[in-house]
């Protein structure tokens, strides 16, 4: 077994063999205390965003976070663009919308973090676009907070991001729009 294992390691180390852990669900990573309170920094996060919540947004943003996005449609990707996290809540508000994910991947290390998961966001009960969010976070103060975010922008793409079932779905509660599920 030793011999296997090292072997491997020489193969990937070389460029010959990737090694790759596919998570199929966020349990696998419940190991670390430090994963719910960063999921409920998420989930506050996309609650404040779809309600048009600016001051809810800044509760769990750091200041001058950076936001990327990119929207890929079956014509092909846009380039990522960058916003701030302030651009994301018109003024006055705005029609609130529904942004949930499933099987998050929380990894983290010390004070640092990352989540990486697929989501929908849905608008006035339709499904409008699917994608992938990851988020980075750092514990300052004894918290949490948002350091930045990448999103993909994926209309086409539902089908392919289809929650196992709507239990696995998050955030679950607070969202202003009636749900649809």
């Amino acid at each position: 077994m030793k011999t296997f294992l090292a072997a491997v390691s020489l193969l990937a180390a070389a460029g010959c063999v990737s090694v790759h852990v596919k998570h199929t669900d966020g349990e696998a990573h419940a190991r670390s205390p430090e994963t719910g309170a960063i999921l409920a920094v998420v989930d506050a996060f996309l609650i404040a965003d779809g309600n048009r919540d600016a001051a809810g947004l800044k509760a769990v943003v750091t200041p001058d976070a950076p936001l990327w996005v990119q929207r890929i449609t079956r014509d092909g990707a846009q380039q990522p663009r960058k916003l701030s996290f302030d651009q994301l809540v018109p003024a006055g508000g705005g029609d609130p919308f529904i942004e949930r994910y499933w099987n998050p991947v929380v990894q983290v290390r010390g004070g640092l973090a990352t989540v990486w998961a697929p989501y929908e966001l849905r608008d006035n009960g339709q499904l409008k676009q699917c994608g992938i969010d990851a988020f980075d976070l750092v514990k300052t103060e004894g918290r949490w907070m948002i350091t930045g975010a990448l999103s993909t922008l994926e209309p086409d793409a539902c089908a392919e991001f289809t929650p196992p079932s709507v239990s696995a779905l998050r955030p679950r509660d607070g969202w202003k729009e009636t749900r649809n599920e």
